[in-house]
């Protein structure tokens, strides 16, 4: 079995991220989230063909949209240590607010929900139960 199918430190899947500026997401994506770009490969026009973030411990892929490739808008989750403090880092950096961070009856998580610049649905949650 090869041990080397993947780069090291990555996770089998990772989200990938088409959106129309990408340079925008990875700012706001970095303030909030204090992410380390891994790679990153841009298209002759400077735009973003390629890029990989890690977020705590897990990797993200994002890339410019393109007349072949056009943005898509999905939704995701993400456990952080403080969800009030992501949640607050979030909408002082300009996302959009779904759902402040609430726990709710029977949920072991605090999880609150924003839009990013480009989008995209994300939810944080710390457990507290």
């Amino acid at each position: 079995m090869h041990t080397n199918y993947k780069p090291k430190n990555y996770g089998s899947l990772s989200p990938y991220l088409i959106v129309d500026n990408a340079e925008k997401l990875v700012d706001q994506l970095t303030k909030i989230f204090n992410v380390t770009q891994l790679r990153r490969f841009d298209h002759n026009d400077g735009t973003i063909a390629h890029i990989e973030l890690k977020l705590d411990d897990s990797i993200i892929m994002i890339s410019n949209s393109t007349e072949t490739y056009p943005a898509h808008i999905t939704m995701l989750h993400m456990y952080v240590p403080d969800v009030f403090k992501t949640f607050k880092l979030a909408i002082n950096n300009g996302c959009e607010i779904i759902e402040k961070p609430v726990n709710k009856d029977g949920d072991p998580d605090t999880r609150g929900s924003f839009y990013d610049c480009a989008g995209n649905y994300w939810s944080v949650s710390t457990q507290t139960n």
